[in-house]
């Protein structure tokens, strides 16, 4: 029998994009994820493929996994250029 360990620790894990707050019941989160579900409750105000996610301790790719319990305040940069007037 095969037993498949998941090290990814569970409970709630507040974290703030923006300045909105968020709890998640994982740990770890991909970057995407993260910006996806910041969508969703309107902390940004664009698609979450046009933003990279910044945190206190360092900038993510959207396929990196985020520890919750280490880096939890962020805020998103547009990566596409902006038009000026």
């Amino acid at each position: 029998m095969v037993q498949i360990i998941d090290n990814t620790e569970k409970g709630d894990f507040p974290f703030k994009v923006n300045g909105v707050q968020f709890e998640n019941p994982l740990q770890q989160l991909l970057a995407s994820e993260i910006l996806e579900i910041a969508k969703q409750k309107d902390a940004m105000p664009g698609p979450p493929g046009e933003y990279i996610l910044q945190g206190e301790k360092r900038q993510y790719n959207p396929n990196e996994y985020v520890d919750l319990a280490q880096d939890n305040i962020f805020i998103t940069i547009p990566n596409k250029a902006t038009p000026v007037a």
